[in-house]
């Protein structure tokens, strides 16, 4: 796997490495790609109840990437203990990308977050983190089919709780908040790096009555492959790249954009949970490497009296407007009063100030699979102007990833894609 990255953030690179540079003819990331082919009878439903895309799972044969760099998923195994795979119990967060490879065609990954029996007991379930425990990559051909692959670390995941430094944030349970192929005069190599940002949390209880790791921080890690991760030390005394602010219990589910390149500007959105009013705000962060980030305060708090969500915005993902350049898009999860999850809309002129909708654009089910929360939405653009939605949720079955298609350009109104349509899990 890649090695242990000991790099400190403020501290120049080795004269020794070669400026990181992206092959764009050998992998690029798409921003417009369909991932409706054209023959493909998907099956609509109206109702949210359609179905997940991922659902923990303890059993079953998975395969692997033979070596660093290679695309290409080999082989296949059973889980590597009896606790099963790390995902068995419950799944988290979840990133998507799209990738066109000259010699592989159009590929999609997703990194999501999973905790099953490796997980030690007293991890954290409230505030979201169910499904927190490690990191694990899943790969596909089109957005709807699925393969679980196996990695390196506990419970075949690729990336655990860190077990070789006692003294970082991360040694009881991690999860995934963004990853992206980005260069940062930081961080030299003459081929691209996957980057991903994770958050986790330690040992420790939380100061004031708080849980065992629920008092989180944010971190970086790089690959080679996107399954083979090595952490980067950040310039925290944790390794952390991102800690709490006074008055803040976490920081999580980062999401990061690189913004300018001449200089480099980087912007970072997480949430925190404010300890004077218990409710969630979602933060921003700058940064000129994509290492060492400086607060810049809460560009969305939660919203007025009897709104959707004024108890509270969380996990959310930004993604450029196709319809104004310069103009932002966020979709958060909500909570109002009663703590009821919903996914809100919110756009932007800047990046920095928002203006939210005062409904919800997606909401739970009337029952089953999802009937009980939906939230952590990422977002995926297609070239025909809609979109595709992934998102977590819970239900009387448990929690599970869905995937829902938006009604063209109208990223207000969505449609959950059918899974007993060609939507499979392997």
């Amino acid at each position: 796997g890649l090695p242990f990255f000991r790099f400190i953030a403020t501290a120049p690179p080795p004269s020794s490495d070669r400026a990181l540079t992206l092959n764009t003819m050998m992998l690029t990331m798409l921003v417009g790609t369909p991932a409706l082919r054209a023959g493909t009878a998907l099956r609509m439903s109206a109702d949210v109840s359609a179905g997940p895309v991922l659902t923990p799972r303890k059993d079953g044969i998975r395969r692997t990437l033979s070596t660093t760099g290679s695309p290409v998923p080999v082989g296949g195994g059973p889980p590597p203990d009896e606790l099963g795979w790390f995902d068995g119990e419950a799944l988290g967060s979840c990133v998507v990308k799209r990738f066109t490879d000259e010699m592989a065609g159009e590929r999609w990954m997703m990194w999501y977050s999973g905790r099953s029996g490796q997980i030690e007991a007293d991890a954290p379930t409230s505030y979201g983190l169910g499904g927190s425990g490690c990191v694990g990559h899943a790969i596909s051909k089109d957005g709807l089919v699925w393969e679980r692959l196996a990695g390196d670390e506990v419970g075949g995941s690729c990336l655990g709780p860190n077990d070789e430094s006692w003294w970082c944030f991360d040694t009881k349970h991690v999860s995934v908040g963004d990853v992206n192929v980005l260069s940062s005069q930081v961080v030299q190599n003459n081929m691209g790096l996957y980057w991903m940002y994770f958050f986790g949390g330690d040992a420790n209880e939380v100061e004031g009555g708080g849980g065992v790791g629920e008092a989180m921080s944010i971190g970086v890690a790089l690959s080679n492959d996107g399954i083979h991760w090595g952490r980067v030390e950040g310039e925290h005394s944790s390794g952390a790249v991102l800690e709490p602010n006074e008055g803040q219990l976490f920081v999580g589910w980062p999401q990061v954009i690189q913004i300018g390149s001449d200089p480099e500007r980087w912007r970072m959105y997480f949430h925190a949970l404010n300890t004077k009013t218990k409710r969630y705000e979602i933060g921003i962060a700058s940064s000129p490497d994509g290492m060492t980030w400086s607060h810049g305060g809460v560009c969305l708090g939660p919203g007025p009296p009897g709104s959707f969500d004024e108890g509270g915005v969380s996990a959310r993902c930004v993604v450029a407007d196709p319809a104004q350049v310069g103009h932002w898009i966020m979709f958060y999860e909500a909570r109002d009063a009663a703590g009821r999850r919903t996914i809100g809309q919110a756009r932007s002129t800047n990046g920095e100030t928002w203006k939210r909708r005062e409904q919800p654009v997606f909401e739970p089910g009337t029952g089953g699979w999802d009937g009980e929360a939906v939230g952590q939405p990422w977002l995926v653009p297609l070239d025909d102007g809609a979109a595709m939605l992934y998102y977590l949720a819970e239900g009387k079955e448990g929690s599970g990833l869905g995937v829902a298609c938006s009604d063209g350009a109208d990223w207000t109104n969505w449609t959950c894609i059918d899974p007993d349509g060609p939507l499979q899990v392997q």
